[in-house]
């Protein structure tokens, strides 16, 4: 028994390892757009940085965009995942009218499930515009 407890403990410890690696990878986005509370549409501000994003994108078939949205953690899990999906898809329908394909934007939707170290609002979608790696 002894023995499946360190093997579970030394697993345990190398996915944490693994996880914290990866967090502090973490590449720092190129934009953010920060939510009013409950909020779910872009503002003009933001749709002028959208814009510049949308023409480098357009510049070359192989860029593409990465969008990660975010909630706060007031209300359910539920409603903060379905409020940052809300954001996200309002992001890429400005970016896919602003001329980028639907097909190379790539969104993700956390509610308040990854909290993390940024001093950036929970509200939020963070947008970074990536290159493939042929």
């Amino acid at each position: 028994m002894a023995r499946g407890s360190r093997r579970l403990a030394t697993l345990a410890c190398t996915l944490l390892l693994a996880v914290g690696a990866a967090a502090a990878a973490r590449i720092d986005p190129d934009a953010v757009i920060i939510f009013a509370p409950g909020a779910e549409n872009v503002s003009p501000a933001d749709s002028a940085m959208l814009e510049q994003i949308a023409s480098v994108v357009r510049t070359g078939p192989e860029k593409w965009i990465s969008l990660e949205a975010y909630a706060g953690d007031q209300g359910s899990r539920e409603l903060n995942l379905a409020l940052s999906q809300r954001r996200v898809d309002e992001v890429s329908h400005h970016l896919v009218e602003l001329g980028v394909p639907a097909s190379r934007i790539r969104e993700t939707s956390y509610g308040d499930e990854r909290m993390d170290e940024s001093d950036l609002p929970m509200r939020r979608v963070e947008i970074r515009v990536r290159r493939l790696q042929l």
